[in-house]
């Protein structure tokens, strides 16, 4: 029985030239090429036509097992990804909004929907963000301007981050609209806003992206006092985005899926980065086997409860990590809270996906008894040539040592994150074209929440500041402890939380003396354990 192609709305015209392609891609050659592809989900592929007309073909697969029901319901109210954005296209186009040209909507016997638009050949505005700052100021001018056309149409994309905006044939167009819909409410665009806010912050500086909120909210400066709550209103939008982005990213984490594969080894489970395949993974873990017995120089650590080597992994340079579980009480705790190894890698892409840097968790294994965990190993990014922040003196200027740590430590305890272990040798240091490039280890302690306590963000500045050498000036650690406190401020006065961040370090007895510094004399005055200078 030979396939049947139904033709649900578009241009009855280029029917004819459509249906051999869909009906015989196997037949059609060249005429078809494959652009992406994602499984069970999207297939993207340009036609060209007999008339030598490039078409872009985007294919719709009937979602199956699970997701049935769901997708029974959706297809009897028209509610499927593809009618929906065929609906937004049309309905866009017809308002004069820059989105691709709709043609045909067509359903094959299978039930896979397929939209053919008119081909645009250009360039994500994610791969264009590296021009030169006044061809971008332009292409933002551009880009702003296109959502004021959209949300000035009653509409809102729903998805609207920087690889869904297009640079072609000198404009720029709005792709992927399956999540678009009616909406004129002031908030419906905020989150819109706060979506493309939140994909370009790791490309564009924060003045570059109020100048494009301004633009696309259609608010010209001097700013008025509306204005500038508007402003911060998508500022908010953005800031929520981060947030569910991260949580999304750290809950992927947690099973086998696009990003993740399950990893097995004999009684050991787990999952890996799917770009280090298994074998690569068995490999480093028989070379961490083989270090630890022979006293290798490769042993980094060879504690009661925890081992670290540096071996290799698919040709990248990891360090390996392995946790044994003391104690009794031990295997219950991370039988609720996660594995050391698992909560390292979730801490990692947590971290990762807040832009904050930390090394590459590529895997971890974990073995259990009883249902609890007993032993885990880690898989980490090995930062080398970077250097650790308690050992820049000579390295590194210590002045941007000192900003790049107040900055670090501000985007953490804004983000509502502690890492549980920050000292300076957990935070490795490198040169970078754009300052001082920081990357966090050691993250099994780190934790995610709304925010964090003052006492919390007291007692990580004091362990930071305790662990670095008096080779750091007391003038440079009290110009970072400003930077910090204008970027992240306090309820209590600044000299009490300057003077509480002190007397804790100095109740660590770490690797600063406090010598040269007033609050540490007055604080060994009333009997606090400061140490003498090294």
């Amino acid at each position: 029985m030979s396939p049947r192609l139904r033709f649900l709305a578009g241009d009855p015209a280029l029917r004819d030239a459509l249906a051999p392609l869909l009906l015989d891609p196997a037949r059609a050659g060249d005429a078809l090429t494959l652009l992406r592809e994602q499984p069970g989900h999207r297939r993207l592929v340009r036609a060209r036509l007999a008339s030598g007309q490039l078409v872009f073909l985007k294919h719709f697969a009937r979602r199956r097992g699970r997701h049935r029901l769901r997708e029974a319901c959706k297809r009897i109210f028209g509610l499927e990804a593809a009618r929906r954005e065929w609906r937004a296209l049309v309905a866009l186009h017809a308002r004069g909004v820059a989105v691709p040209e709709p043609l045909a909507l067509a359903e094959l016997d299978d039930g896979e929907l397929v939209i053919a638009t008119r081909f645009l050949e250009g360039r994500t505005l994610k791969q264009t963000l590296a021009e030169p700052p006044t061809a971008r100021r332009a292409l933002l001018h551009a880009v702003a301007d296109l959502v004021a056309s959209l949300h000035a149409a009653g509409w809102a994309h729903g998805d609207l981050h920087h690889g869904n905006v297009l640079l072609a044939d000198g404009y720029v167009w709005l792709l992927d609209l399956q999540s678009a819909r009616g909406a004129h409410s002031r908030f419906a665009r905020q989150r819109d806003l706060g979506e493309l806010d939140h994909a370009l912050a790791g490309s564009l500086s924060l003045s570059d992206r109020v100048r494009l909120r301004a633009r696309a909210l259609g608010l010209a400066r001097p700013f008025s006092t509306d204005a500038r709550r508007r402003l911060r209103a998508v500022g908010r939008a953005s800031e929520r985005r981060a947030r569910a982005y991260a949580r999304s990213r750290m809950r992927r984490a947690r099973r086998p899926g696009r990003r993740y594969a399950r990893l097995r080894v004999g009684e050991r489970e787990g999952l890996r980065w799917r770009r280090i395949d298994e074998a690569s993974v068995l490999r480093a873990l028989a070379d961490h086997a083989h270090a630890l017995a022979n006293r290798s120089p490769a042993v980094l650590q060879r504690g009661t409860r925890s081992r670290v080597t540096r071996v290799e992994a698919g040709g990248v340079r990891v360090v390996l990590k392995e946790w044994r579980a003391r104690g009794l009480l031990r295997p219950f705790a991370d039988g609720l809270r996660g594995s050391p190894a698992a909560r390292a890698f979730r801490g990692g892409v947590g971290l990762r996906a807040r832009r904050i840097g930390a090394a590459v968790p590529y895997a971890f294994l974990e073995r259990r008894r009883l249902g609890l965990p007993v032993a885990s190993w880690l898989l980490l990014e090995d930062l080398r040539p970077a250097v650790p922040a308690d050992a820049f003196a000579g390295v590194l200027d210590a002045a941007r040592v000192a900003d790049a740590l107040a900055s670090l430590l501000a985007r953490l305890h804004r983000a509502g994150i502690r890492h549980g272990d920050l000292k300076a040798s957990h935070v490795y240091l490198s040169a970078g074209a754009a300052g001082l490039e920081v990357r966090l280890i050691d993250l099994e302690g780190v934790r995610f929440a709304r925010r964090v306590p003052e006492r919390a963000r007291i007692r990580e500045l004091a362990q930071l500041n305790a662990s670095l050498p008096d080779t750091l000036p007391d003038a440079l650690r009290c110009r970072a402890f400003e930077r910090y406190r204008a970027a992240a401020p306090f309820r209590s006065p600044a000299h009490t939380c300057l003077r509480r961040i002190v007397e804790a370090s100095l109740a660590r007895a770490h690797r600063w003396s406090g010598h040269g510094c007033a609050i540490a004399r007055d604080a060994g005055r009333a009997g606090s354990p400061l140490r003498p200078g090294s």
